[in-house]
């Protein structure tokens, strides 16, 4: 599959995408939403037909049981599609895994550490309250859209549709997105990229920053949630802006399970957003049961298919998210395109 790739990417993926960007984007609504809501219509209208007996009187309405059908195979095609299942059918996990892709050398932990200090000093001497509310999302969409377009062309990959928009996530995408841990999503199949409302899931500004980018490196062609990862932080480091280079920093920091110090305003604002949260799960009773069935289950999102490090995890030398970020930032942009798939 991985020697397969380029030529579907290229030949069929990217038009492909490209077209149905042009219809999404445009749409003010989500569709992915719409077309759950039919999906579990239809499932439950075909169910009860079933029950019922009215096989034989659905036998005569061929195109209505078409329709009917269709409701269950879309949510199984979306729900597969996702890339949160080993088995995606979205074509783009068929991709090589960019740690894979881009061997990286491994990284002591004193190495690692000192990245780390090194980031840490630029944040805490060079954050600005008033430089890092001026990033809208609107500004970093396309901003991230330009820059991680010029990442994938100095790793020799091929680019990616433009995003012209991200939506807010409808009232039963919100639900099933928090319970399973994804407060943000890219359709693989509908190329529909929304995010979570903020009343209905308090966080700091640079979360909702970093996950704007996020989303939009999923639409440039990469299913996994390692790679979209390893793309923003490349494209937020890579920036020539300086708030950009910013939330790199923020991002670097805050997945690497090290204690860390912080300015003393986004301290803030990450107590703040804790407390938004506590408040409002307060009230989602719901969604407190449905995470707390998914992680029973073993369905819920966890930090580690994101590259972050847990607080008590030994350091890994061929860590798939730091090793290979820090292999690529030591090479110039240009050179990285060596490799192309």
């Amino acid at each position: 599959m991985d020697a397969l790739f380029p030529w579907y990417w290229r030949l069929l993926g990217l038009p492909l995408s490209r077209l149905k960007g042009v219809f999404v984007d445009r749409v003010p609504f989500s569709l992915v939403e719409i077309l759950i809501w039919a999906g579990i219509a239809c499932t439950i209208v075909l169910a009860a037909l079933l029950a019922a007996g009215r096989r034989p009187w659905l036998k005569r309405r061929p195109a209505l049981a078409i329709l009917l059908i269709a409701g269950p195979a879309l949510l199984v095609f979306m729900g597969l599609g996702q890339g949160a299942f080993p088995y995606s059918l979205a074509p783009t996990a068929w991709r090589q895994p960019l740690a894979e892709a881009f061997p990286a050398p491994s990284v002591a932990y004193g190495d690692f550490r000192r990245e780390l200090d090194r980031r840490e000093i630029r944040l805490l001497e060079t954050f600005s309250a008033a430089y890092y509310q001026s990033l809208s999302e609107a500004e970093i969409l396309a901003g991230c859209d330009r820059a991680l377009d010029g990442v994938l062309a100095s790793l020799g990959l091929p680019p990616g549709r433009t995003v012209r928009k991200i939506k807010p996530m409808g009232p039963l995408t919100t639900v099933l997105g928090l319970s399973y841990g994804g407060p943000a999503f890219h359709d693989p199949f509908f190329g529909e990229m929304a995010m979570v409302r903020p009343e209905d899931y308090p966080a700091p500004r640079y979360w909702r920053l970093m996950g704007v980018c996020h989303e939009v490196a999923h639409a440039k062609g990469f299913t996994r949630e390692m790679d979209a990862e390893i793309l923003t932080q490349l494209a937020l480091s890579r920036s020539a802006d300086p708030r950009y280079r910013m939330l790199g920093d923020i991002m670097f920091l805050r997945k690497a399970g090290e204690r860390i110090r912080f300015p003393e305003y986004l301290r803030r604002e990450i107590l703040a957003a804790r407390a938004g949260r506590e408040k409002v799960d307060s009230g989602q009773h719901v969604i407190r049961y449905m995470r707390e069935t998914a992680r029973k289950l073993g369905f819920q999102n966890t930090g580690g298919k994101y590259g972050s490090r847990d607080p008590e995890e030994d350091w890994n030398p061929d860590h798939p998210f730091y090793a290979t970020i820090i292999h690529l930032l030591s090479l110039p942009a240009a050179a990285d395109g060596r490799h192309a798939e």
